[in-house]
């Protein structure tokens, strides 16, 4: 089952200049924490921004279209949305997409499952979460992030499930 992960200021921001745009240690565990032992998906540009080093104790899946990066049993390269499915889409595995914000557009539709991190302040850059509406999904789970004193930044873990088209969730 692919689900999107990521951070969202509250101006919809999701990166600047291929970072993110703040520094939330709470968002970092909890990403490290919901992804450790699963198949991450991204894009070679968010690959790149990890200093195109695979997540360590992740499956790392780059969609590329280019040939130059070499698999290793760490990191697995698909080239093709089709490919990509067959391979990773089943109901059996949590599998996380963790950008950028083309991976997000191409698999939104077979997305079932959202874990955003809402961040309560605006920021500034150059990249804008897709839009998604809220109305095909459920919320699930929403808690409270746990800020430093010094840098307080508030922010929300939100867990979404997809509305079945008949209306339940069951």
């Amino acid at each position: 089952m692919l689900a999107f992960i990521w951070a969202e200021s509250q101006n919809g921001v999701i990166g600047k200049q291929n970072k993110l745009p703040w520094r939330i240690p709470d968002d970092t565990q909890y990403f490290k924490k919901i992804t450790t032992g699963h198949t991450v998906i991204m894009g070679r540009k968010t690959f790149e921004s990890f200093g195109a080093k695979p997540l360590p104790h992740r499956l790392n899946v780059v969609l590329t279209r280019k040939t130059t990066l070499e698999e290793t049993e760490e990191l697995k390269v698909s080239h093709s949305i089709t490919d990509l499915l067959k391979t990773y889409n089943s109901n059996d595995e949590l599998v996380f997409v963790i950008g950028g914000k083309e991976i997000y557009q191409q698999l939104y539709p077979y997305v079932q499952m959202l874990y955003r991190t809402r961040i309560e302040q605006d920021f500034e850059g150059d990249t804008q979460m897709i839009p998604i509406d809220y109305s095909q999904w459920q919320l699930m789970q929403s808690i409270p992030g746990q800020g430093p004193q010094t840098m307080p930044i508030p922010h929300v873990f939100e867990i979404y499930k997809r509305i079945e088209p008949n209306g339940t969730n069951e």
